[in-house]
């Protein structure tokens, strides 16, 4: 009995860990581009996968097709991304130099917000705690590309080679 209520504690710490980590995130990513909700990860997910469709991009950010149009307008006011003909009706999503440097500063905002998260942990730690969870994201990416990506929608993916979720 006491083996259960310590198996939840654990998973119940986790839990929170994981909660207050993408808080974390969340906040360093939103304040580094000054756009809140599925924005920041917009433009990650654009610059790492230029030509994106919007409807890949709704999938990717699990929006609805109006609230991503109305996303990417939003990072085309800016002068983030722009919109270019792909194939039929089909529109592609194309990072500018300005997205790309926004990109840039979202990755190292977030960076930054993770290590102080994490400061509290040697980094001997931080390495056997990355190594725990590597094998998860694999198998929580294991059902396809699209899952993949919005899983990694947030990742500074030149860093990350192999990228753990297709492994």
């Amino acid at each position: 009995m006491h083996i259960v209520q310590e198996e939840r504690r654990d998973r119940n710490v986790l839990a929170a860990w994981a909660i207050a980590m993408a808080d974390v995130v969340r906040e360093a990513t939103e304040g580094s581009t000054g756009l809140s909700g599925s924005a920041p990860a917009a433009l990650v997910a654009i610059v790492a996968d230029p030509g994106l469709s919007i409807e890949e991009l709704r999938r990717v950010l699990g929006l609805s097709h109006p609230g991503a149009v109305r996303l990417v307008d939003r990072l085309i006011e800016r002068g983030w991304i722009l919109r270019e003909t792909g194939f039929g009706r089909t529109l592609r999503l194309e990072p500018t130099s300005q997205g790309r440097e926004a990109e840039r500063r979202l990755a190292v905002a977030r960076e930054d917000a993770v290590a102080t998260f994490l400061s509290e942990l040697r980094e001997p730690d931080v390495h056997v705690l990355a190594e725990l969870v590597r094998p998860l994201l694999a198998t929580t990416a294991s059902d396809g590309v699209d899952t993949m990506r919005r899983l990694c929608r947030l990742c500074d993916r030149a860093v990350c080679e192999p990228c753990p979720a297709e492994v």
